[in-house]
């Protein structure tokens, strides 16, 4: 049996990452940008390309023939590039690329 001291170095750092990624995937930390997602293409853009543009989503949901939805939450915030709040849905095929997706955002520039 581990010693206590042990259990409590290990519950520490499992819960900083576990507690950082919840936190993460709460909402995302960019505001709703019409810009970028304007950039969003049917057959050709990619799970990657979305997560690079977007951050991790706060939804994800995988279909049993391999497509994915992907559901983002943007909270209200001031930038140079956004100063609204928003959600984004993406669905994206087995293969991994764009099949359709929905945005609504509101208070843009």
């Amino acid at each position: 049996m581990k010693s206590p001291a042990t259990l409590m170095i290990v519950a520490l750092l499992t819960a900083g990452p576990l507690a950082a990624c919840l936190t993460g995937c709460a909402t995302s930390a960019a505001g709703y940008d019409d810009r970028k997602v304007a950039l969003i293409q049917r057959d050709s853009t990619t799970e990657a390309e979305l997560l690079q543009s977007f951050g991790p989503p706060t939804s994800r949901m995988l279909a049993p023939n391999g497509a994915k939805t992907l559901n983002w939450k943007f909270p209200g915030t001031r930038s140079a590039n956004s100063a609204s709040s928003g959600t984004l849905e993406v669905r994206l095929s087995p293969e991994g690329k764009v099949s359709s997706y929905s945005a609504s955002g509101k208070g843009q520039k």
